[in-house]
């Protein structure tokens, strides 16, 4: 199980993200966004804007979409979904690369 997935099923929540993050051992899990459930470009972002991003994952999870196709249907929601798009953009190589 990964991060997203335990925050999916309610078995923690985003501001548990740092005791996964000491709880991992790459060894087990190579790549840290694969230990927390991010694929690159969403793990990316992460890194840029923080927490938000996290939410917006739960979010497309819960929808069963990647955070790309979540925030392309919904980007014109609000100013953070708008500038959330705005950040997909600038990762779109890493996104084609994941679609191909």
């Amino acid at each position: 199980m990964t991060f997203v997935d335990d925050v999916l099923q309610g078995r923690a929540v985003i501001d548990d993200l740092e005791e996964y993050g000491e709880a991992w051992d790459s060894s087990v899990v190579k790549e840290y966004h694969d230990y927390l459930g991010l694929l690159w470009p969403e793990y990316a972002m992460w890194v840029e804007e923080g927490q938000v991003v996290l939410e917006y994952v739960i979010k497309a999870r819960q929808e069963r979409l990647d955070l790309r196709s979540y925030l392309a249907r919904n980007k014109d929601e609000s100013p953070t979904t708008r500038e959330l798009w705005s950040l997909v953009e600038r990762y779109a190589e890493e996104w084609r690369e994941i679609n191909s």
